[in-house]
């Protein structure tokens, strides 16, 4: 299970700037001065642009369906352990996302545009001076502070009911990579061609945020910084220690590929015992859950009504529940097969 593996991130800088290993990708076709609401959502299908935030669902969907949005908020807040591509993208490519930002924003009709980060003083100053017409609003930095549903308890004073989409309230949140895919097309005229991610071996003491082609191999990009990876001690974790998965090396990186992991294989996986009713998991849910409860009904069978399928309706698989169980029980991925029956 990734997510009972411990990590020390100590030395490792917070923040990298952004590097480029491989070749940038050419001009494929001309940027868009003006933008068309009408035609957005069918630019964004040209483009590639999926959900870069690591769900993938199509930006062109998401975006018609906020149509007529008040706020567009920009998720920058990325609090997965030892992962920063987010911010390094929000201070180092500040044009491409607020470009991005502004584009959406028009095509909706949103008139409020926020940004949403974690609450980090030096952050915080270095980002107001690089969106100005922004709201900057900070959020905590403990895990999963980024979810949109959390994001919009903030946002709007109280939590919203279960099943109800952020554009129902009036919102459209946007990662920020993926405002950033839009801005680079719109600008430069490339597509959604490279990823932007967090590479990390920290048993070497190694931490880069990279851009690199998608569809590249994981093993290129691990040949590149020349990290001495070896399948018989270490693992693969692409996308981050919570809600990633483990990867092979010629696994090719993804548009939703947040990070790259090189951990170390004796400590990834832990023998499941019997539940001690101790209640962590169901404290730990930043929804309120009852993860165990859930995962009892799965493992029976016992997938059917209103409240079962209810919170696994709100369940956004955190892997919190997983992170803090004793017993190791693997909570996640059983509650992913619950999705399963919805």
């Amino acid at each position: 299970m990734l997510r009972k593996i411990k990590i020390d991130w100590a030395g490792l800088a917070r923040i990298q700037p952004l590097e480029h290993p491989f070749p940038p990708p050419e001009r494929i076709f001309p940027g868009i001065d003006e933008i068309d609401p009408q035609r957005f959502p069918d630019f964004l299908d040209e483009i590639g642009l999926v959900g870069m935030g690591g769900g993938g669902f199509p930006a062109s969907q998401k975006l018609r369906a906020a149509a007529g949005a008040h706020t567009l908020v920009v998720n920058g807040i990325e609090c997965e352990p030892g992962l920063t591509i987010d911010q390094s993208v929000l201070l180092h490519e500040s044009l491409w996302v607020a470009a991005g930002a502004v584009a959406a924003a028009k095509a909706v009709g949103a008139t409020r545009m926020v940004l949403a980060v974690k609450k980090d003083s030096t952050l915080l100053a270095e980002l107001a001076l690089r969106y100005g017409e922004f709201e900057i609003v900070a959020f905590s930095d403990r895990y999963p502070a980024g979810a949109e549903k959390l994001i919009l308890e903030k946002l709007e004073g109280r939590r919203p009911p279960p099943g109800v989409r952020p554009y129902q309230l009036g919102y459209l949140v946007q990662n920020a990579v993926s405002l950033r895919a839009i801005g680079r097309a719109l600008i430069d005229g490339i597509p959604v061609v490279e990823r932007p991610l967090t590479l990390a071996m920290p048993s070497a003491g190694f931490h880069r945020n990279i851009i690199v082609p998608v569809g590249i191999e994981i093993r290129q990009v691990l040949e590149a910084y020349r990290l001495p990876y070896d399948p018989c001690i270490h693992f693969l974790a692409a996308s981050g220690l919570m809600m990633g998965h483990e990867a092979d090396p010629e696994t090719a990186v993804e548009k939703t590929t947040l990070a790259l992991l090189v951990l170390p294989r004796d400590a990834a996986w832990r023998e499941e015992r019997p539940c001690i009713r101790c209640g962590a998991c169901n404290t730990a849910c930043p929804l309120g859950l009852h993860p165990y409860a859930l995962v009892e009904r799965i493992r029976k069978g016992r997938t059917g009504g209103d409240p079962f399928r209810m919170q696994m309706t709100e369940c956004f698989l955190c892997g919190v529940c997983s992170a803090v169980c004793p017993s190791d029980i693997p909570l996640v991925q059983q509650l992913e097969r619950g999705k399963q029956c919805l």
